[in-house]
């Protein structure tokens, strides 16, 4: 966002695909978040850095966004704490993960 001065924030995100932040009044300002599909990943999420105030801007106007409501996308102020928050949260599903063959889903039973 030119213009502004604004620190950076890094934002954890494991949604498979990660998802692209947009803002309704900045058309055509928009950052792509690294998900659980990103070359690096921490705890199932992917870290990207974006300014702060983009990102403050987005959580107000985003409440209630499930995905940021249930801890499947989050913000701290270094990579360091965003990695540490990520191995904290490994055990959040995002309800894409890979079915278990051996377990593929409750009542039902792998063939032999």
């Amino acid at each position: 966002m030119s213009g502004t001065t604004s620190s950076a924030i890094v934002i954890g995100c494991k949604l498979a695909n990660g998802v692209i932040l947009r803002l309704k009044n900045k058309p055509g300002v928009e950052y792509k978040l690294n998900g659980a599909n990103a070359a690096r990943v921490i705890g199932g999420y992917g870290l990207t850095t974006i300014p702060s105030d983009f990102w403050d801007a987005w959580v107000k106007e985003k409440a209630g966004f499930p995905p940021l409501e249930n801890k499947l996308i989050f913000a701290q102020s270094t990579v360091a704490k965003a990695e540490g928050q990520a191995k904290e949260q490994e055990a959040v599903k995002a309800g894409t993960e890979p079915l278990d063959p051996q377990k593929p889903a409750p009542g039902v039973t792998p063939t032999k």
